[in-house]
């Protein structure tokens, strides 16, 4: 039996052609590619600022939250969560202005 390798690379061509013609008729697909070269362990650096204050009889607390390098915003939030319930301040009780900065 002999194969035809024109028509054999043709059927392949087209195969591949005809699945992606369907994936992207049918939905919506994502598709991300990375590729990172060096190290791969930045440094993450957290900076957590609390300033409380008394104005007119109101206590305010201001929090500015600065993270650098690879850092999410989850991070930043379990860090000030942490940071508050080590000085013993209550989210809910207490009048809050937060401020998060990230930079990469």
């Amino acid at each position: 039996m002999k194969v035809e390798t024109k028509s054999m690379f043709l059927g392949i061509a087209l195969g591949g052609i005809g699945v992606f013609a369907i994936l992207f008729l049918i939905g919506n697909v994502e598709t991300e590619f990375s590729l990172s070269t060096g190290d791969n362990n930045q440094n993450k650096n957290i900076e957590v600022s609390i300033e409380r204050t008394i104005e007119n009889g109101e206590d305010l607390t201001n929090v500015v939250i600065k993270g650098e390098g690879d850092v999410t915003r989850k991070e930043l939030e379990e860090e000030l969560d942490r940071m508050l319930e080590k000085q013993g301040i209550d989210k809910a009780k207490t009048k809050l202005k937060i401020e998060m900065e990230i930079q990469s």
